[in-house]
């Protein structure tokens, strides 16, 4: 097992430096008003005209406590030069302690020296990392890279061409991520609540400022192939749910006083489990990335998390962001899962069969986590896990057709419709149906223009097997325009993932897309008599999945009383199926899972229930 080497670059300068694509790329970004307070800046202004052309050194050090490295610039040539060589190093200029800029001049027999960077141009684009860069294992606070670590392409939809790669975990360094958690655990179990909230308020603190935010954004992007909105709602939830966890923590962690008919005094505490594993989701990464570890963490535990293979960069950001903020080295512990099946299976099966992991939380697939729940019962380990989804909206006949139509568009295709909650069914009264499509084909070019990526080409595979099954059964497919579509024009290029959003009528229960979750940016548009709202409700619970549902009615009175009715984990009132709150309690009914995330449910649910008791003489048992 190796660290992160130290690598030393010879800065030269530029020819063309005023006409270079990256030069402009740079000058087009906004100056910054601040930097976090951890990261030290210029011996001179960079943004200073004309700006100095000089031959430096930049060197990249691993620190003692395994964060990322200390960056010394002992001479550097110029704004320009100073991204390029930061870019190589591919380390984020947002978790640097140290940056210290001088000129060459004065480089001799000058100590370096730390100072704020509030006057300095930002140093931009060091997290733009090229295909050579490889995601490192983030175990005890170092970044690692086992010399025999197998590695795997990470690509960019719909095209896919190469982002990076990432080291894949394996059984060996499970092992040695659940020993560094599991000696962290002693220590941070006892670290006082307001402690463990000001960690995170730092995080929180740091991810807000433009340097975080540029880069995670960056990554999200690169590993998704989503649009810049996408990644900005992952940050700013991840945001709302760094500063909220405060809000709750203490409530949720409650002592309870009791006292038993016979006068035993009884105190009912919740304790952490300990060494907790994780395994989160690609599609909304720094969200549910944060989501699988935040909460145990504030609980107490420490942490093994597996982040996805097709976002590893992101879910491996989460790390090093609370390394900085000072969660202490071995509580979080970051490891890409393999992209292999059955090499995810191994690694997944050694973390359970670990004997130092007392729970597992995990979000993805229905058919996967069935798996992970038929490994975890031969262990004996209690899981949390949050499944797949068959999101229905259910319109009652007096449903206001604009926001009927807004919620269903935007419920079915953000995200590319890869959304556990997104809209996959929309149960609507006859009588509504002519006057909604018009409306829906009026808004899903006004909010989704453009072909959708899917994250792999097999995904879209997947779907045209699900319409090709509906189409040879009577349904129809339809465009964003409402035509009627060819199959042969949504394969046209088998290269790239991207999809048009589409619509199907004339689905029935025959057909493999009724019951089964597509993952993609598709609806089915299903009628039922309005005014026997019984029948509306029987065809949305008939549904395998209960994740989210979406009322729609004037008569909120009435919509409550149907939400009643629906077995599902979250019924939404005239909003789409697309909704979660960090303070609120999230999980799923049937088929979609069990357990909670999010608020204090989420948080009790890593920790177990240890009742002290006390007696009196009273209360003593005798059995004579």
């Amino acid at each position: 097992m190796r660290p992160v080497p130290c690598v030393t670059f010879l800065v030269l300068p530029p020819t063309t430096h005023n006409t270079s694509p990256t030069r402009r790329r740079i000058e087009q970004e906004p100056a910054l008003d601040s930097y976090p307070d951890h990261v030290s800046g210029s011996e001179y202004d960079l943004s200073a005209k004309p700006r100095p052309q000089l031959l430096g050194v930049l060197e990249a050090q691993p620190g003692n406590t395994g964060q990322i490295p200390d960056l010394q610039a002992l001479c550097v040539c110029s704004e320009l030069v100073t991204a390029l060589a930061l870019a190589l190093c591919s380390f984020s200029v947002s978790f640097l302690p140290r940056i210290t800029l001088l000129p060459s001049s004065r480089t001799q027999g000058l100590e370096t020296k730390t100072q704020t960077a509030k006057q300095a141009r930002r140093v931009a684009m060091s997290f733009e990392k090229d295909s050579s860069f490889c995601v490192p294992l983030w175990i005890d606070g170092a970044h690692l890279r086992p010399d025999d670590s197998p590695t795997y392409a990470v690509t960019t939809p719909p095209a896919h061409e190469l982002a990076w790669t990432a080291c894949a975990a394996t059984p060996a360094t499970i092992t040695q991520a659940v020993s560094a958690a599991s000696k962290a655990l002693k220590s941070w179990s006892k670290t006082p609540l307001p402690a463990r909230v000001a960690i995170f308020s730092k995080a929180a603190e740091l991810l807000e400022s433009q340097a975080s935010s540029n880069e995670v954004d960056f990554y999200i992007q690169k590993e998704l192939g989503c649009p810049n909105a996408w990644a900005t709602f992952n940050r700013e939830f991840s945001l709302d749910a760094f500063r909220g966890i405060g809000d709750v923590l203490e409530d949720a962690l409650r002592s309870e006083k009791i006292v038993g008919k016979d006068g035993m005094r009884g105190l009912v505490t919740r304790a952490p489990y300990g060494v907790v594993g994780a395994i989160a989701p690609w599609n909304g990464p720094l969200i549910l990335g944060l989501r699988a570890l935040l909460a145990p963490i504030a609980a107490g535990n420490t942490v093994v998390m597996l982040a996805s293979p097709q976002s590893p960069m992101t879910h491996h950001f989460l790390g090093p962001l609370l390394h900085s903020a000072g969660l202490p080295s071995g509580v979080l512990n970051i490891l890409p899962a393999p992209p292999s099946p059955d090499k995810a299976a191994e690694v997944v099966e050694a973390l359970l069969a670990n004997p130092t992991l007392r729970h597992l939380n995990f979000t993805g697939s229905t058919a996967v986590g069935r798996k992970i729940n038929e490994v975890a019962g031969r262990y004996g380990k209690p899981v949390t896990m949050e499944l797949g989804g068959k999101s229905v909206a259910l319109a009652l006949k007096d449903a206001n057709l604009d926001t009927l139509a807004h919620e269903i568009v935007v419920g079915a295709y953000a995200n590319s419709g890869q959304i556990c909650m997104s809209t996959e069914l929309a149960i609507v009264p006859s009588s509504i149906v002519s006057a909604l499509i018009p409306k829906l084909v009026a808004r899903i070019p006004q909010i989704f223009p453009h072909p959708l990526p899917l994250i792999t080409t097999a995904s879209k595979q997947r779907l045209v097997k699900l319409l090709t099954d509906a189409t040879s059964k009577g349904a129809s497919v339809h465009s964003a325009t409402g035509q009627l579509v060819n199959l042969a024009d949504v394969t046209a290029d088998p290269s790239s993932s991207a999809t048009p959003a589409l619509f199907l009528t004339g689905v029935t229960k025959q057909m493999e897309i009724y019951g089964t979750e597509t993952f993609a940016p598709v609806f089915c548009l299903l009628e039922y008599d309005g005014e026997n709202v019984e029948e509306g409700i029987k065809l949305t619970n008939d549904v395998e999945y209960g994740l989210s549902v979406a009322v729609f009615s004037a008569n909120e009175d009435e919509a409550l009383r149907v939400a009643e009715e629906i077995e599902s984990g979250a019924v939404h009132v005239n909003h789409m199926t697309v909704y979660d709150n960090a303070s609120f309690p999230h999980g799923g009914y049937k088929a979609s899972g069990y357990g909670r995330f999010g608020g204090k449910w989420g948080i009790r649910e890593f920790t177990f229930i240890k009742t002290i008791t006390t007696s009196s003489q009273a209360s003593r048992m005798t059995f004579e």
